[in-house]
């Protein structure tokens, strides 16, 4: 009778270890997807590339809604705009939480929507309007962008002279612009719909906004230079050799210690029945 507990007992004990290794490969599965999103014109809508924020051979993107049953929160986005269509195209991309997206490359404007981002990079020379609650922008001089809704970080990096045109229907909780010579601006608490910067020239009222931070402002300086955006690659014009990189999804995890555990199971199993046959024989 011991003989069967203990058995029961080991038996229980690898069923946990086994589900406690399935737990874990999906908690494995869920890694970070890079995606690049650019305007087809000849189908006049967004296309994309899976696991790379470069811009490749057209021939080898696919057709969005294909992404759309994939993407998560924390994937990252870089979107690339030739500037093709008469009118601003839209790129829906859900409710997701994405942790980058990346204006990389928009010759007219991009409207996006999206759930909450992280982080917004928007590269020198695009033109964009963002649908979403932002963590920080990250914005390289001189760029067109409108901002729909709230903003914690607004960071702006320029050379010689600020350039940029910014706009914000929603709040920014710290504005702050900086070159390696000066820091025209490190502002707080603009009260929603009042941010407006127009070619350089900062056109909101004083009483709109303050100089320290207070409330739930941002506590800490922004650096003098804002992280290297996540892509920064410029565009190529490299394709990939293997068009099966289509469906490419994120990794899964080694399955080893799964099948070693289901393999112990097994034999735990076999032996036990082979007791219990033996005592039944007796």
């Amino acid at each position: 009778m011991k003989k069967h507990k203990k058995m029961f007992s080991m038996l229980t004990a690898v069923m946990l270890l086994f589900m406690s290794g399935s737990n874990y490969l999906k908690a494995s599965a869920a890694e970070p997807v890079t995606y690049s999103v650019y305007y087809a014109a000849e189908d006049q809508d967004w296309e994309y590339r899976a696991n790379t924020p470069e811009f490749e051979d057209p021939n080898y993107y696919r057709e969005l809604h294909y992404m759309k049953e994939t993407l998560k929160d924390g994937d990252l986005v870089a979107v690339y705009y030739d500037g093709s269509s008469d009118i601003g195209p839209i790129l829906d991309l859900g409710n997701v939480r994405l942790s980058n997206l990346t204006i990389a490359q928009s010759d007219g404007l991009s409207i996006i929507y999206a759930g909450y981002i992280d982080e917004v990079f928007l590269l020198a020379g695009t033109s964009s309007a963002i649908n979403s609650d932002v963590g920080t922008v990250h914005a390289y001089d001189s760029v067109t962008c409108n901002l729909n809704k709230n903003v914690k970080e607004l960071l702006l990096t320029f050379e010689d002279n600020i350039h940029s045109t910014i706009g914000s229907s929603g709040t920014v909780g710290h504005f702050y612009a900086a070159s390696e010579a000066e820091t025209p601006h490190n502002l707080y608490n603009f009260q929603a719909g009042t941010f407006y910067l127009f070619e350089g020239s900062l056109e909101t009222p004083e009483d709109k906004y303050s100089t320290t931070p207070s409330g739930s402002a941002p506590q800490q300086p922004a650096p003098t230079q804002p992280a290297n955006p996540q892509p920064t690659n410029a565009p190529s014009s490299q394709p990939s050799s293997e068009s099966s990189e289509y469906d490419s999804v994120p990794k899964t995890g080694s399955s080893s210690p799964i099948l070693w555990l289901l393999c112990i199971a097994v034999l735990c199993m076999s032996g036990y029945f082979g007791i219990k046959y033996s005592e039944h024989h007796k």
